[in-house]
């Protein structure tokens, strides 16, 4: 990402989840797209949890969001086991937390300074994927959701949904 708030080449796999789940966490929210009830990505959300946070208010903003976002979810996916954007595997979510409360997790704070800024991100990290379909999409197994495609498909399936005001749940399954 570049200093400006635009997605330029993707770092690694870590930094491409991290950043998906900022920009769909920011994306869902009331003020955007009114998917789950929360407002602690805006910037009056960002400037409130600063009093508390001040060197990882992403991080506590993401983790408040990816809450409500983990639950309506795991509600619609309804399938046991099932991973998601916002229910990774416990090693896994660790290491989004550390990334998110660092240096490069601040960097990432640009790219939800508004809800056109943060679709632009989302499309590009869609690329060129095709469109996704409405409700609960298998898009792997778990043992790939890193990879640089199932991301790609990931963000191409929220992207959809956005565009669309339909609602779209990509999820990954154990095997």
């Amino acid at each position: 990402m570049s200093t400006n708030g635009t997605i330029q080449s993707a770092g690694g796999p870590l930094e491409r989840l991290a950043t998906l789940r900022v920009l769909v966490a920011y994306l869902g929210e009331k003020d955007q797209f009114d998917w789950w009830p929360t407002a602690f990505l805006t910037v009056t959300g960002r400037r409130f949890l600063e009093l508390n946070f001040p060197r990882t208010l992403l991080s506590a903003g993401v983790g408040c969001v990816c809450q409500a976002a983990k639950d309506l979810h795991d509600q619609r996916i309804g399938h046991a086991g099932a991973f998601h954007l916002f229910r990774l595997p416990h090693g896994l979510e660790q290491d989004v937390h550390r990334f998110l409360a660092t240096d490069g997790g601040r960097d990432l704070v640009g790219l939800i300074s508004g809800k056109e800024q943060a679709v632009a991100g989302l499309n590009a990290m869609a690329e060129e994927e095709g469109a996704c379909s409405e409700g609960p999409v298998r898009v792997a197994a778990l043992s790939q959701c890193t990879h640089r495609p199932s991301l790609r498909r990931v963000a191409a399936c929220y992207r959809d949904a956005f565009e669309h005001g339909h609602r779209t749940f990509p999820y990954f399954t154990p095997a």
